[in-house]
């Protein structure tokens, strides 16, 4: 006698998709998911709606050292020697972020063979966690199903890292909304828009930043003091208090005084150091001797940027002083892009920044995590840019910024 096995997979209606949280995910996916990469995690579940159930569904593995080489070749593979961050296409480099409990990667593998990948990386000190790196194999862009990967990556580390980490970002291209509306079924959304800040396959491109945050970060730890807003960081602030529920702000217009003798003295105490890695990547350090001010800043020259700033004064002359050397830099580099985020309790800091050229085009609630406060802080992204913004592929909520920031792009 002949006997057929039925198999049930949990099926997930559309409309539980794009959560609010990383509660609201976990709790459809914790439970439908057995989340070991060790051993391999199978993506038994289906989705009710046209998002690809029809697609093929990888294995998603945990990568060790042994898989450096393989990740690296991925790299090389889907953007044809032409990605920009190039410690990604070196073994040797990718193998010590393997074996760095900072860093994971997943690999989306078909039987033996690795299709793709995708990585996370980990601040712990900050609670805060990156995503990105997520790449396909050419042969398997059209065929695996990478909404369900995606889904299963983030369901292992939102999980495993859910103590540790309550704010999650990653940036997404907008040349194609695909990453955008995939992440975006995870509950990330777009809270910020870098106008032409990165360059693939040589071509100029935006990029736009996305959160999803553990409900406790807003709700228990997010600072209680009423962010104080200039006039050009209020538009971004409301497009993320539409999604949140910020509650109250201050908006104030300062009025900057500053001393020029000490601006003077200050001048003569400014120090620079410049360290340039193998991989291209120049770091900067701008300090006054005499005091504990400082302000670095990542520059990469392939792809004319500066990001990753950050920077303590202790008064509105030493940031002026910084701010005239970081756009001596940028000028002296042929800067098209650069970036810095200034907190929301700070307006003169806000404020200066504005009269130096740099914009708000976006807001980071819970941003900036202090442990001796054990709270966050919101911050503003100001940036500034060069040249003109190429048509970008954008989901509603971040057409919805641009239109609030009255960017006006793909006309």
């Amino acid at each position: 006698m002949i006997t057929q096995e039925v198999i049930t997979r949990p099926v997930i209606p559309y409309k539980k998709l794009s959560p609010n949280s990383v509660d609201e995910f976990l709790e459809i996916f914790e439970d439908v998911l057995d989340l070991d990469l060790e051993s391999g995690m199978e993506l038994d579940f289906m989705i009710d709606s046209k998002m690809g159930n029809n697609k093929i569904s990888p294995t998603l593995v945990l990568a060790k050292s042994s898989d450096a080489e393989e990740i690296a070749n991925i790299c090389r593979e889907v953007y044809d020697g032409t990605y920009p961050y190039k410690e990604i296409e070196d073994k040797r480099k990718v193998r010590k972020m393997i074996e760095n409990p900072e860093h994971h990667f997943i690999l989306f593998k078909m039987g033996n063979y690795v299709a793709g990948c995708f990585r996370c990386a980990l601040d712990f000190e900050h609670k805060k966690g990156y995503t990105g790196g997520f790449m396909v194999r050419k042969e398997y862009q059209k065929s695996l199903d990478v909404t369900k990967a995606i889904i299963g990556s983030y369901a292992w580390m939102w999980s495993t890292y859910k103590k540790e980490i309550l704010i999650w970002y990653c940036e997404n291209r907008t040349a194609h909304a695909a990453s955008q509306y995939i992440t975006s079924v995870c509950g990330i959304n777009t809270v910020a828009f870098f106008p032409n800040k990165d360059v693939f396959y040589d071509q100029v491109e935006s990029d736009v930043l996305g959160v999803v945050y553990q409900e406790s970060a807003l709700n228990k730890y997010r600072e209680r003091k009423t962010p104080k807003l200039i006039r050009n960081a209020l538009d971004s602030f409301l497009h993320c208090d539409n999604l949140y529920g910020l509650g109250g702000f201050n908006l104030v217009s300062p009025e900057l005084t500053l001393d020029y003798e000490k601006v003077s003295k200050l001048h003569s105490t400014f120090r620079k150091d410049v360290i340039t890695d193998k991989y291209g990547y120049k770091y900067y350090q701008f300090f006054l001797s005499g005091t504990n001010s400082y302000f670095t800043f990542l520059h990469t020259p392939n792809i004319q940027n500066i990001e990753k700033t950050k920077y303590h004064v202790d008064c509105l002359e030493e940031l002026y002083i910084y701010l005239e050397e970081f756009l001596k830099c940028m000028k002296e580099n042929s800067i098209r892009y650069s970036e810095v985020f200034v907190s929301a309790y700070c307006e003169e800091h806000q404020q200066l920044f504005y009269e130096f050229g740099f914009r708000a085009r976006g807001y980071l609630p819970c941003w900036s995590y202090s442990k001796i406060e054990n709270s966050f802080e919101d911050y503003v992204v100001f940036n500034y840019f060069e040249g003109e913004i190429p048509q970008a592929e954008l989901l509603p909520v971040g057409q919805g910024l641009l239109d609030i920031l009255n960017l006006q792009i793909n006309v």
